[in-house]
């Protein structure tokens, strides 16, 4: 039940990166402050979750809630199209759901 966050948020740049390739000068520092900024949080659930302290749903949930967060901050951007701000925080949010499933 262990998992790795460093190796989760490094993935969930990279995922976020390969979407963004084109436009990732512009945005790279600031993807990394979103990102950075969600670490505590986006740990705190998987660890809850991990716990068995909330359900499956509700942390899909709360997940839906950081990913519409993080579209929002980075589509504020105005630099990156909104399908492929979808498609990055979608990538990145999906790092998290499959490292969390193989810890359990």
């Amino acid at each position: 039940m262990n998992v790795d966050f460093n190796t989760i948020a490094t993935d969930m740049l990279a995922a976020m990166k390969s979407v963004l390739s084109n436009n990732w000068p512009k945005v790279e520092f600031t993807v990394k402050q979103f990102l950075k900024g969600k670490e505590t949080r986006l740990k705190m659930l998987s660890e809850y979750y991990l716990k068995r302290e909330i359900t499956e749903q509700e942390f899909k949930s709360y997940l839906e809630d950081e990913k519409k967060i993080l579209e929002a901050e980075i589509d504020a951007l105005k630099v990156v199209s909104k399908a492929l701000t979808q498609q990055a925080v979608n990538l990145a949010i999906d790092v998290i759901l499959k490292a969390v499933k193989i810890a359990i």
